[in-house]
């Protein structure tokens, strides 16, 4: 095992474990704001709230979110479609983070409506950070993404994939009670110019992304010196 190639290794997945701390406060403050969640955040809330309700089990968004992506993480490796380091560590960290920063109220909020609106906003924005951070080192799409990328590659458009995806999990998280409102909205139609407007900013095209894949991680990492 090369020494070198292990301790690069070793800053990329901490890059990408930093970026999915980000993003998780990012979600988070956009939660906290109380303006309606982005579309699998609703989904992430309504079956929270379904589970309490029906079975009386107490799970908090986060989990919701780590569970749904491994049955979504079992679909796209029936799509046969490969995941990467980061795919198995946004399943397991992004909702971690968020339950953590949410159970210890870690996270702004307000009662005053125009600074919500900013929170939001602002949440948008260090999501985005936190995405590029997490994207950067090229180790894996998240799953949601792979998903989008294994349903594309079956002569559906990425933009089809994409709002077929998050509006399944909007309505489905709405018809469990979960919080819809004007956030909702702003996070449909915004949050993917926010991204876009940071790429450009760093220059970071993702189109050119070309992800590595637990198999090529492995090889690399276990090669001969």
């Amino acid at each position: 095992m090369k020494i070198k190639t292990v301790k690069d290794y070793i800053k990329r997945i901490l890059l990408v474990v930093i970026g999915l701390a980000l993003s998780a406060y990012g979600i988070g403050m956009t939660i906290y704001a109380d303006l309606g969640l982005a579309p699998w955040d609703v989904f992430n809330q309504g079956v929270a709230l379904q589970l309490q309700k029906h079975f009386g089990v107490e799970i908090m968004m986060g989990t919701v979110s780590q569970i749904t992506c491994i049955f979504i993480i079992g679909i796209v490796l029936l799509l046969k479609e490969p995941i990467g380091v980061s795919t198995i560590l946004d399943s397991i960290l992004f909702g971690g983070f968020l339950n953590f920063f949410m159970k210890h109220n870690l996270l702004p909020s307000t009662e005053i409506y125009a600074v919500r609106f900013a929170l939001l906003g602002l949440g948008f924005v260090v999501w985005a950070i936190g995405v590029y951070m997490y994207m950067k080192p090229q180790l894996g799409a998240g799953p949601r993404d792979s998903l989008m990328i294994a349903l594309a590659k079956r002569n559906i458009s990425v933009g089809v994939a994409r709002n077929s995806t998050e509006m399944f999990a909007l309505a489905v998280g709405w018809l469990c009670g979960g919080k819809v409102g004007i956030g909702t909205v702003i996070s449909v139609f915004f949050i993917g110019y926010v991204l876009q407007i940071l790429f450009t900013l760093v220059k970071f095209d993702a189109t050119k992304v070309k992800n590595e894949s637990l198999f090529e991680t492995a090889k690399k990492l276990f090669s001969k010196a």
